[in-house]
């Protein structure tokens, strides 16, 4: 698939320290073909989210562009956001005591 960066099929894009990657021969509208890529640090190339369109209509009409890396960001932010109250729900919980065992 990827192999680098330099890679011209695709455009990328970094933010928050993640990689996106968008094929160039993306079109505007819901395609099987649109490819839109989301890399963690450390992770390019090879382990990536797929970022495809919402198709519910529950979060009304939505914009369809060919390279939509707002949906790609949005993506990012709601991973940061979950890593970091993951941290914080580890950092805040107390350890259990260790209790004094009783002697028979």
């Amino acid at each position: 698939m990827i192999s680098s960066k330099n890679d011209p099929d695709y455009i990328f894009e970094e933010y928050k320290g993640y990689t996106i990657a968008s094929h160039k021969n993306n079109v505007v509208g819901k395609d099987t073909d649109n490819l839109i890529i989301v890399y963690r640090p450390n992770e390019f190339p090879n382990f990536g989210f797929i970022i495809g369109l919402d198709d519910s209509k529950l979060s009304g009409r939505r914009k369809s562009v060919p390279h939509n890396m707002d949906d790609a960001k949005a993506y990012i932010d709601w991973a940061v956001n979950i890593r970091q109250k993951q941290s914080e729900n580890k950092r805040v919980q107390p350890k259990p005591k260790k209790g004094k065992g009783r002697k028979r």
